[in-house]
């Protein structure tokens, strides 16, 4: 190609990607300004459960941040989530390479450190006994698709509204709240005008554990809003974890498959272990 040729392509390769660019949809934010209504509190709770994020797969790409202390990470990832199933989120800090892999189900948790072929399996109830807030499989895939949950429940139902607490809070949103006998988790949630969760807190007092997960940047998606940022605090009596969360490509109904699978040649380890490594990798 001689070198006019080669310029004019260079010259309409670049004006096709700038073409692409503006054409290119943004994403719409919704910002709620409904006032909250006077409503029942069954009809509230009917509402919120109406306008929830509906499913039967997701998978999303991540920018996650992680914060604690004076330590900070940041990275890509994936998660992929088949509802009522299995939840999986790949952690790809560099050139898209799966360094460790996160597989909860209703009865276990694995984790997969790719580096260096190790993996935990533990059940959830064990987990639970150890670390009691958000170690649910059911409650973590409600808090990531910004949904109500019952402690305890597989499924919400409109007859659960009988389990909380309702109050109209200050800046005119909605307050419910409630306790899990069994656990002594205290969890609530906050609703806006538009029925929609912007935020979600776990609390053990005894143990001090506490999980608060805030939802912003509310986009339509399949004609229902779901928040694109997510804004994470973890915290014990002597640690504290931060942690943002960027979605994008979100897609639903899509076939996924997800499996409990530890590949070959991996050595089993304690999540000691892991969270030791990973602090010290900070």
């Amino acid at each position: 190609m001689n070198p006019s040729r080669y310029n004019r392509f260079l010259f309409l390769l670049l004006f096709a990607a700038i073409l692409l660019t503006s054409c290119r949809s943004r994403q719409q934010y919704i910002y709620s300004t409904t006032p909250v209504e006077d409503k029942t509190h069954n009809e509230l709770f009917r509402d919120i459960i109406s306008s929830e994020f509906s499913f039967r797969t997701f998978t999303a790409k991540l920018n996650m941040s992680l914060t604690a202390g004076k330590k900070s990470l940041s990275s890509r990832a994936n998660i992929r989530i088949v509802k009522d199933d299995a939840l999986q989120i790949s952690i790809q800090p560099l050139f898209g390479v799966e360094m460790f892999r996160i597989l909860i189900n209703p009865d276990t948790v694995i984790f997969l450190d790719r580096m260096n072929k190790r993996y935990v399996r533990e059940p959830v109830a064990a987990l639970k006994e150890r670390y009691p807030v958000g170690f649910d499989f059911y409650t973590m895939q409600s808090v990531f698709t910004n949904a109500l949950f019952v402690s305890g429940k597989e499924q919400v139902d409109a007859t659960d509204y009988r389990k909380f607490r309702y109050i109209r809070t200050s800046d005119q949103n909605y307050h419910l709240s409630a306790e899990d006998p069994a656990s002594g988790i205290d969890y609530a949630f906050t609703v806006n005008g538009d029925d929609r969760i912007t935020f979600t807190h776990l609390l053990q007092p005894e143990k001090k554990h506490s999980l608060q997960w805030g939802y912003n940047n509310f986009a339509l998606l399949n004609d229902i809003s779901f928040p694109h940022k997510m804004q994470i605090t973890l915290s014990s009596a002597s640690r504290k974890v931060d942690a943002e969360l960027l979605f994008s490509d979100v897609v639903t109904d899509q076939p996924v498959e997800l499996n409990m699978h530890v590949p070959d040649g991996y050595t089993r380890t304690s999540i000691d272990e892991i969270l030791k490594f990973l602090s010290s990798n900070q």
